[in-house]
């Protein structure tokens, strides 16, 4: 007897009526659950654990070629995305903002708008078309935007839209 969950075992909890977590079920049992390890090496971040093996005779084809190109352009996908998170630090080092609580994935690409175009009147369309979303979604994450920065630089324009003012 395995002291991990087996498949049916997992298929009968999940056939259940009662309501237990999975620990608490294998907990009855006297099992535990196996835990996935994460893990650091870049080609099984990449690959997302997919399996991979290869004959002497495949090394020589086309196909091979393919996937390892087709792993580095992952690689060099997932490093630019890393390097933009460093370009966004630079785009914020030279501002003096603080925010009363941390700003989510759209309130930051907002906020990235509104400093690309510093000083200039911006549009909900524009930032609408930023986030890819209908124009009546932005108004909340200006909103938002406005109650997490503690200073009042987020301002309405004068003939309409929004002006983020500063020096």
């Amino acid at each position: 007897m395995s002291e991990y969950l087996s498949k049916e075992e997992i298929k009968q909890w999940r056939s259940s009526l009662e309501k237990i977590t999975l620990e608490e079920f294998a907990k009855r049992l006297g099992k535990t659950l196996k835990e996935e390890k994460q893990t650091r090496d870049i080609v099984d971040i990449v690959l997302k654990n997919e399996k991979i093996s290869a004959t002497v005779s495949e090394i020589s084809g086309e196909k091979p070629k393919e996937k390892i190109l087709k792993i580095a352009s992952k690689a060099v996908d997932m490093q630019e995305k890393a390097l933009n998170k460093e370009e966004k630090k630079d785009l914020f080092s030279g501002l003096n903002i603080t925010f009363k609580k941390s700003l989510t994935q759209r309130e930051q690409a907002v906020l990235e708008h509104f400093i690309k175009n510093k000083n200039q009147i911006v549009y909900a369309k524009d930032l609408a078309s930023v986030l890819e979303l209908p124009t009546d979604y932005v108004y909340k994450y200006i909103k938002n935007l406005r109650t997490k920065i503690n200073e009042d630089i987020l301002q309405n324009a004068v003939k309409g839209g929004y002006r983020l003012n500063i020096q």
